[in-house]
């Protein structure tokens, strides 16, 4: 666990000090393929969701978004470069914290990507009572950023 949180901070330190400011275009491009990956994340936290409150879950549908949540864990971190901000000019519910105290947004990110690959674990395992257990700790990942991260909605 520890390896992985590693790997994640150095890979968010690397992404960092390579980030410049970005020209408007390319910042409202990034900003935009963000958005979309966090709508696609949210539509599989909300099926694994559906999944897990049934009396009979489909591991298939839960394996596949597991997978999904597990890989953008690890893309996360370099969806937010400098300039991608609300200074972008385009709307965002970033906030400037992600870039102002980037410590502790890496290692959000690096809770997530632990979580997530322990659930993805889980899931690939088959034990419904082990995906359940395994759950919340993604939930709570996530809760994490969106309270310390992501402004409110207008």
């Amino acid at each position: 666990m520890k390896t992985i949180f590693l790997a994640a901070a150095a890979a968010a330190c690397m992404v960092t000090a390579a980030a410049a400011q970005l020209p408007p275009a390319e910042a409202a491009a990034k900003i935009r393929a963000r958005q979309h990956n966090y709508k696609q994340m949210a539509a599989a936290v909300r099926s694994i969701n559906e999944q897990l409150r049934s009396g009979a879950p489909v591991l298939a549908e839960i394996r596949t978004r597991s997978r999904l949540i597990a890989g953008f864990a690890l893309q996360l971190l370099r969806w937010f470069p400098r300039g991608t901000g609300p200074e972008a000019g385009v709307r965002t519910r970033a906030l400037p914290t992600i870039w102002s105290n980037h410590r502790a947004f890496t290692r959000a990110g690096a809770v997530l990507v632990v979580a997530s690959r322990n659930f993805d674990r889980a899931a690939r395992g088959g034990d419904v009572a082990a995906i359940r257990a395994a759950w919340p700790a993604v939930t709570r990942a996530c809760a994490g950023c969106h309270d310390d991260f992501r402004a409110e909605e207008h």
